[in-house]
Formats: C-alpha cells, structure tokens, sequence
C-alpha cells in the first residue's frame, strides 16, 4: 500500500511562501509541486495554476500518462493554460516563472518529471540517496519560456545547462553529476521494489543555515535529511508529523531553513 503526505512551510526570509502543493489519488496517487520565482511578482499564484492545471491534466488525460511523449504533452498544454488563465486574472506571464515537479505512483514505480530544479530523496533499509536537480548560474528553465520568446531568447543566450547530482550516506553514489541540455525532458523512475519511501521537494531542502550574525552556516541536505523521513508513526499526515516536528528541533539550534519549502512523499506500507 503507497501512502501520500506533503509539507509546506514558508521561508525564514521570505514575506510570501511562493511553493505550492497538492496530492491526489486520481487516476493513480500523484504529487504536484512548484516554486514560484522570488523576484517575480504574483508568482505565488502562477505556481499555484500551474499546480491545479496539472492536477486536470492527469485527471482528463490518463491515457497519456505512461506514455513516452508525456513530459513534453504535459509540459505545453499546462503552460498554453496557464498564459491564458492569468491573462484572464490580469497577470503578467512572468507570474508564471516557476518551476513544476509532477510526480506520479504507478503499480510498481514512480515516475516524476522535472520542468526546473528540486529534489528527490530515496530510502531503503540500507541507505539514502538524494538526486539534487539544479541549473547552471540557479536559473532554471521555467515553462513559461515556452510562450514567452523575448525571456526564452535571452535565456537560451546564456547557454544554462541542467546539473543532475546523486548522493548517499552510504558514500557509493558521491560527487555524480551529469550534464544536460537546459531544456533536456528530464523524467526519473524509481521502482516501489527498491525504496520504501521517495520524496519530492523543492529547492528549499538545500536552503538550511544557523542564523548567526557573524558567521552563517549553509547544512547540506544530506546531513539532516534523516529527521526529515525516519517516520516512527505512518498513519495519517505522517509527513507534516515528522517535518513539522523536526523543523521546529532545528529552529531550537538557531537553524532554519531560508527559502520555502514544499515536500511530498509516497510511503510504501504492508496492507
């Protein structure tokens, strides 16, 4: 049995949370997520469109889902909505700057498709390993480009790439990182087999510093990613349990995390 739980917090410096994220169980357990753009105006509500188009996508589209040409459908008829609703709403298009993390649980394995940067955690008996998805200079390559030929010109100028970093406590998988291009169809899949619980998140995981004054220190997520998914308790919203908790054993430390932060988990369980 495949539970869902997510986590939303806003950021220790930020006045808005500009994350966003839903769950659902239809047509098959899904976790959505984006992360609005600090410096774009209302792009708190672009990601939350963004979020809630690609929630109806799954829903009236389900036959495309396991379909190799997904990612790319997806991708351009959630972004060709997206423009219109927030003209409709009197928006900019920059308000759609925003990364989106659509992440899906089949049978047997779960499938995400990234369109910007973020996170996935995966833990086993034996180890943790964390893929850390960024782009070169931190400037991910938002959807909206897509309709938006002024902005994708110039970001296409600036020759970003896509950095897919693999880590684990068990210190085989250290330091990998390979290259693509920055607008490469970026999908993972990882089997249920093999991992008893797979995290989304933003990149507001890799954002944790102790406050101090003189001398601020930037943790890496793999030193604290543990109190993030030990789960002593799964029934229920299992992961606002844990995350809230451990948060707030951190903010005790003078540690806080300084972006927003939005996490979802699929947790595989005996029936």
């Amino acid at each position: 049995m495949i539970l869902t739980d997510t986590f939303i917090e806003i950021g220790d410096q930020h006045k808005v949370c500009q994350d966003y994220i839903i769950q659902g169980d239809t047509p098959y357990p899904y976790l959505i997520l984006a992360d609005g753009c600090s410096s774009s105006k209302n792009s708190e509500i672009g990601a939350m469109v963004l979020c809630h188009l690609a929630k109806q996508y799954l829903k009236y589209r389900k036959d495309d889902l396991r379909n190799e040409t997904f990612y790319s459908k997806a991708g351009d008829w959630i972004i060709h909505n997206a423009e219109m609703t927030i003209r409709q709403l009197g928006l900019s298009i920059s308000s759609l700057y925003s990364t989106l993390i659509i992440a899906i649980s089949f049978e047997t394995y779960v499938e995400i498709h990234f369109y910007g940067d973020g996170f996935v955690v995966l833990k086993n008996q034996n180890e943790t390993i964390i893929k850390e998805i960024n782009f070169s200079n931190n400037a991910p390559y938002y959807l909206s480009y897509k309709v938006d030929s002024k902005s994708n010109s110039i970001y296409e100028s600036t020759k970003n790439e896509i950095l897919l970093s693999s880590y684990s406590n068990n210190k085989h998988i250290e330091n990998l990182v390979h290259h693509f291009p920055h607008n490469y169809n970026l999908s993972l899949a990882f089997s249920h087999f093999n991992f008893e619980s797979i995290l989304i998140s933003t990149d507001g995981l890799g954002s944790f510093i102790t406050k101090d004054p003189t001398n601020s220190v930037v943790h890496k997520p793999l030193d604290l990613i543990d109190g993030f998914i030990n789960f002593k308790n799964t029934k229920g919203e299992f992961l606002k349990r844990r995350v809230g908790k451990y948060i707030k054993e951190l903010n005790k430390q003078n540690i806080v995390h300084a972006d927003d932060i939005a996490m979802g988990c699929f947790l595989k369980t005996e029936e």
